[in-house]
């Protein structure tokens, strides 16, 4: 058996830790992602919609990291790209322009993949996609 030296010892230590703060970086912003997903009007998607994008750069800058640990695969990188996926669907939300069908066709997806991409029944997420889309449209033409 090898005996790991104190600084070997500290290394995985490390590693350890910065994996474990990885995965909760990355469910933090898909919880985030979700909630601001499941919001009635963009206001009220908001902060979460600013907290997964931290949560994600947060990520995004420490996956790298896990790299340079010897022996150890980078964790759970379909995650990160499954909150990037959410992210780029909340955009859709906080556009000013005129929601077209591919905005809708976005903003379904990640409303399908938020609910972990079940089988069946997928114009349910096109409603609420639409739905979503036009309180957004009605609220700036109100506001402005």
């Amino acid at each position: 058996m090898v005996e790991l030296s104190k600084f070997d010892e500290l290394r995985l230590k490390t590693g350890r830790e910065l994996v474990h703060l990885i995965k909760r970086e990355l469910d933090l912003g898909i919880r985030e992602a979700r909630e601001a997903l499941s919001a009635e009007t963009w206001a009220g998607a908001q902060n979460h919609y600013i907290r997964a994008q931290r949560a994600y750069a947060k990520a995004s800058y420490l996956i790298p990291l896990v790299g340079e640990i010897p022996d150890h695969q980078p964790e759970r990188p379909e995650t990160l790209e499954h909150l990037r996926e959410m992210l780029d669907a909340l955009v859709v939300l906080a556009s000013t322009s005129t929601p077209a069908a591919d905005s809708v066709s976005a903003l379904a997806r990640a409303l399908w993949k938020a609910r972990g991409c079940p089988e069946g029944s997928p114009e349910d997420d096109w409603y609420r996609a639409e739905q979503a889309l036009k309180s957004q449209r009605e609220l700036q033409t109100a506001c402005c």
